[in-house]
């Protein structure tokens, strides 16, 4: 009886996972709108009675895919901060990093979801917690990367919020304006001037 109940529990886990994961590709690939909870459960191989037995509001499945989606970012964030913490990955090549993860569908899939919330009320209550413990994770990383530079964790802070909300302008602006070569030439001037204001070779007024 025991195990029978194991393989229950286990399979709830896996039908969950896939309906999150489903989820995401949906919003992805469709638009927020467009995914359907019913082209959900289908994409994740479950009947729609079983999509409503973990998620009995489609705000609640956008809720878990939300925080499931910036939890993968926080890992994928600590471990690029780690990597820049011990040097065997420079802040131009964590420029980079940044670049990619909003320019991508980390950050496509997360803008969906904010603009949706920015008309639901409910739905923003609920991911308001979500994004500020994502931003919080970042902070922390944030002052591991910068814990040698000349630089106090005020102004790391600024710096970090600089250069995300940099990468997310550009991110957004890609959308209608889809000029690569336009990006790049933004992307290289930043990773020449993130490491001058890391090393603390511009004038402290300049966080006033």
């Amino acid at each position: 009886m025991a195990k029978s109940a194991r393989r229950q529990q286990i399979r709830s886990v896996e039908t969950r996972e896939r309906l999150i994961l489903a989820t995401l590709d949906e919003i992805h690939e469709r638009g927020y709108h467009a995914a359907t909870t019913q082209d959900i459960a289908a994409r994740a191989l479950v009947s729609r009675g079983a999509l409503l037995h973990h998620f009995p509001t489609r705000a609640e499945l956008v809720l878990a895919a939300m925080e499931r989606l910036l939890d993968d970012g926080i890992a994928e964030i600590r471990t690029v901060a780690g990597r820049v913490a011990n040097e065997s990955m420079t802040i131009e090549e964590f420029v980079e990093f940044a670049w990619r993860m909003f320019s991508g569908r980390f950050f496509y899939l997360s803008l969906e979801m904010i603009t949706e919330a920015r008309n639901d009320a409910s739905l923003r209550a609920q991911m308001i917690p979500v994004v500020k413990r994502f931003h919080a994770e970042l902070d922390i990383a944030w002052a591991g990367v910068c814990a040698s530079s000349a630089r106090d964790s005020q102004e790391a802070g600024i710096i970090l919020n600089l250069t995300l909300c940099l990468m997310r302008g550009m991110g957004v602006q890609a959308v209608l304006r889809p000029e690569p070569a336009y990006y790049r030439q933004l992307v290289e001037v930043w990773k020449r001037t993130l490491p001058l204001l890391l090393a603390g070779r511009l004038d402290k007024s300049f966080f006033a």
